[in-house]
């Protein structure tokens, strides 16, 4: 549990800072902060995945709520305008919580107050719940007026842009009904009174959007006020859907939350309330794709991705012990192959996939290596995705649809000058701000750990000539490697190799030749690469992407686009690597007590970013510089995995 008290939340710069994020597994989600008041356009009560689990649409924004109690008006909700800030209900917060999901109390002279909001997981449905606390002697009020919006959650709308403000009223229900082929959203209550009072409030300002460069003030649209008595004993609440619900009842919908997120700890049985947070945060990041299930990057903002996926599949699945569904991943993630290639990102209108990565396909095979060491289920493998493993072979060695092949030599070659198809992907119209083309360290390393694995499987389906077909090709990328990408000046491994020039640019991106399951250097190589990255790379949140001496080098995230997409792979840190890095230093030092404690330390900090940034989660990135400021998504599917894997994995070893 994350509890935070009256000194935190009532500190506006501190709380508008903190944020939380609630999931419902089919890529919905609600999204705020401590404070209440919203800073971004993706803060809202209620988005809805209307094409799961994408096309997501902002339909209940926020609210705007008020207590009467001895005459006096008491705010709970805090909006920022050009101009002000009111209300300022986050005076009147006494604590908050995640237990397991938003709750807030609010002090009102000598009551309190509770507000609760949480999602049905499978569906488009957030519950926003209040309880009093206390017994008071006279009668408590709550005025509650409900602000929507009907938008896509990358878009800001103002009242200019005309929407159909029409709704209509059933018992306890309120239906707004949207132009053209939005679903009707449905707020249901128990509110004594419903006042049709319709207004719009405009100019709310997000100071997170303003700060990007991107659209910050945004209208919304309330169409009345309802009016509840409160209780101890009957809460009052709202329901917002897009469904038809036939008798709502939130202390059952949150009974069954509790018991379904209670199952998934017992399930993954983390000792520590830091892998018990984390377990809760990996399961926000699984979503349901048609019959099959894929992965959000992150949130808010982020889409599924093939690479996310792959990449956090350890994480998110094997460690959590969800192997039906680990297999359910990688079937789903199989059946996206094109020409060899995995889906980089889904788009938000579920339309074509975009198939702009030469790494997501390699990363597959390393899931797979997982998944059958894990459960040992060679026949899945081979039932299910052995066809697609032998597909991408076959066309990396012939060229894929981006025109990457293997070379003679055996290795990986990204041919065209410019393209951002590896991990460090950040693109800006067409500036393609970490360019590696050429042969990259990492591709490499995957494809020979892909080329390997084929060769132990095909050994175990009693396929003997594949298996030598296989394991030849593995040879021969290996001996080539060695002769390429050594830096004996560096004492480590050049970054790409690109005709005859090798890229010394120091980057983590070689962690991962010492991490996979499949080695392709000598140990003392290993340990010289190991201490160069430690060295020059390593900060108190992760990697760096970049080394500081470098003169290409950015030390912080902020700005517009241009500026920020500038940093993303020049310096900013990710905190993902520090799964690979354990991996390494396991391998190559073995399971002593010194490795271990050293990724305890690693470890150590994040157990206070979890109070930090995104609540209960792990950011996409942080500065390069101190103090390492938190960026980009507040809950990363990558960071997560990771470092829950590897804190799981101290654990049980």
């Amino acid at each position: 549990m994350i509890s935070l008290g009256r000194n935190i939340c009532t500190n506006l710069e501190n709380s508008s800072r903190k944020e939380w994020v609630e999931t419902n597994g089919i890529g919905g989600y609600a999204c705020g902060t401590v404070s209440g008041m919203p800073t971004r356009g993706y803060h809202s009560l209620l988005t809805a995945a209307l094409d799961v689990p994408l096309n997501r649409v902002v339909m209940l924004a926020q609210t705007e709520e008020t207590v009467i109690y001895r005459g006096h008006k008491y705010h709970l909700s805090t909006y920022q305008y050009p101009d002000n800030i009111t209300p300022q209900g986050y005076l009147n917060i006494e604590s908050f919580r995640l237990e397991p999901f938003p709750i807030f109390t609010f002090r009102l002279a000598d009551q309190l107050l509770e507000k609760k909001i949480f999602m049905s997981y499978g569906h488009n449905l957030t519950w926003i719940v209040y309880r009093l606390l206390t017994s008071p002697e006279e009668d408590i009020f709550l005025t509650v007026r409900p602000l929507v919006s009907f938008r896509g959650h990358h878009l800001r709308r103002q009242e200019r842009h005309f929407i159909n403000t029409h709704h209509e009223l059933q018992e306890h229900v309120i239906q707004l009904m949207p132009d053209g082929n939005l679903p009707t959203l449905n707020i249901s209550h128990n509110a004594l009174v419903y006042e049709h009072s319709a207004n719009w409030q405009q100019k709310i300002f997000y100071r997170e959007e303003h700060a990007r460069g991107l659209e910050s003030r945004e209208d919304l649209f309330s169409p009345g006020i309802l009016s509840f008595k409160l209780s101890d004993v009957e809460p009052g609440f709202l329901a917002a859907t897009p469904e038809t619900l036939a008798h709502p009842d939130p202390t059952t919908a949150a009974q069954a939350e509790v018991i379904r997120r209670r199952d998934l700890v017992n399930l993954a049985a983390p000792s520590d309330d830091f892998g018990q947070t984390l377990s809760l945060a990996a399961d926000q990041f699984l979503v349901r794709r048609g019959d099959g299930l894929s992965i959000i990057a992150g949130y808010p903002w982020m889409v599924d991705c093939g690479r996310e996926a792959v990449i956090a599949f350890q994480g998110l699945t094997l460690a959590m012990k969800r192997t039906s569904e680990a297999g359910n991943l990688l079937q789903t993630m199989a059946g996206y192959c094109s020409e060899g290639i995995l889906p980089n990102h889904f788009s938000e209108d579920n339309s074509q996939p975009r198939y702009n990565s030469v790494d997501a396909a390699l990363w597959f095979f390393i899931a797979v290596y997982h998944y059958r060491r894990v459960t040992g289920d060679s026949r899945f493998i081979r039932e299910h995705l052995w066809a697609t493993m032998e597909e991408i072979i076959l066309w990396y060695l012939k060229g894929t649809r981006l025109n990457i092949r293997a070379e003679d030599d055996g290795l990986i070659n990204i041919p065209e000058e410019g393209a951002q198809f590896t991990w460090m992907d950040c693109q800006v119209g067409d500036w393609v701000v970490t360019p590696r083309s050429g042969k990259p360290v990492e591709v490499n390393a995957l494809w020979y750990n892909a080329l390997c694995l084929m060769r132990d499987l095909a050994a175990d389906f009693k396929q003997p000539v594949d298996s030598q077909r296989y394991g030849q090709l593995a040879d021969k990328t290996a001996k080539r490697f060695k002769s390429l990408f050594w830096n004996e000046k560096g004492s480590c491994l050049y970054d790409r190799v690109e005709d005859n020039f090798q890229d010394a640019t120091l980057r983590p991106n070689q962690l991962l030749v010492l991490s996979l399951p499949y080695s392709l250097i000598e140990k003392d190589q290993a340990k010289k690469v190991l201490q160069a990255v430690r060295r020059e790379l390593y900060t108190t949140f992760g990697f760096r992407s970049l080394n500081q001496a470098d003169e290409n080098y950015h030390g912080t995230y902020e700005g517009d686009i241009l500026k920020r997409e500038g940093a993303t792979h020049q310096g900013t840190v990710w905190p993902w690597f520090i799964g690979p890095y354990a991996d390494a230093l396991r391998k190559i030092y073995g399971e002593t007590k010194a490795v271990k404690e050293e990724i305890n330390r690693m470890l150590k900090p994040f157990a206070d970013h979890l109070k930090e940034h995104g609540l209960g989660s792990i950011s996409e990135m942080f500065d390069g510089d101190p103090p390492h400021q938190a960026r980009g998504c507040i809950a990363s599917a990558k960071s997560v995995a990771e470092i829950l894997r590897v804190h799981l994995e101290l654990q049980n070893n």
